[in-house]
């Protein structure tokens, strides 16, 4: 017999497997798809980041602009409102809390240009926190500080003279058409003014039918018989 190999009884070994080579990143051609890819995908992002932003704008302009004191849009939401109300009296008004808004007219229905001309003119005293910037739209707190100053303030002498002239200037010839809570909130007002700021009677007599809100067109007197109904 022959002689065996001494390497006949081991077992072969397996073959390793070797990945194929990729191929080099700084192929030209490789570099220039990728950088296609980005440019398309970067496009694509900035497409719908615009798209959503135009989207989540589009209701905030529109609420900011039924914020706006004199725009359109504010008139159509708050003569739509009846919080501000004839039957609504002082004590109800000063168990409010201070956010609690009083909108709308409390007689007869609001009128665009009486509205826009009140605001307007407004803005004229708008360093004088006390004055109301939109009459048809008073939070409680503004309302029950002014109250509490009809209540406190007391008018004797000349200071009385000049309230009770003003009162005679007015449209309604008094502080309000009817002695609703905006009466006594007015009055306070009106005795704040004579009394803090001292304001002539035409003055307190102008401020006094700017912040009316008893509605109705401009230059008319607005009648309770009117009134606008409670909210239920």
């Amino acid at each position: 017999m022959g002689r065996r190999s001494e390497h006949a009884d081991r077992e072969p070994r397996p073959r390793r497997w070797r990945p194929k080579p990729l191929a080099r990143a700084s192929s030209p051609r490789l570099i220039a798809g990728l950088i296609a890819v980005a440019i398309v995908a970067g496009g694509a992002l900035a497409w719908t980041a615009g798209l959503m932003k135009h989207t989540d704008s589009t209701p905030s302009m529109a609420s900011s602009a039924t914020r706006t004191a004199g725009s359109t849009a504010r008139f159509a939401y708050l003569a739509s409102e009846h919080t501000n109300f004839c039957t609504l009296d002082r004590a109800t008004v000063a168990g409010y809390p201070d956010g609690q808004p009083m909108q709308g007219a409390c007689c007869d229905p609001m009128d665009m240009a009486k509205y826009q001309h009140q605001v307007a003119d407004l803005r004229r005293y708008a360093s004088i926190t006390e004055i109301p910037k939109d009459p048809y739209d008073i939070h409680a707190g503004q309302a029950k500080q002014l109250l509490a100053d009809d209540s406190s303030i007391t008018l004797t002498g000349t200071d009385k003279v000049t309230y009770d002239t003003a009162m005679q200037k007015t449209d309604d010839k008094g502080p309000c058409c009817c002695q609703c809570w905006r009466w006594y909130m007015t009055e306070g007002l009106d005795k704040f003014l004579i009394t803090q700021r001292h304001m002539s009677a035409q003055q307190v007599a102008d401020i006094t039918d700017l912040t009316n809100g008893c509605g109705g067109p401009l230059g008319s007197t607005p009648s309770p018989s009117g009134m606008q109904p409670a909210p239920s």
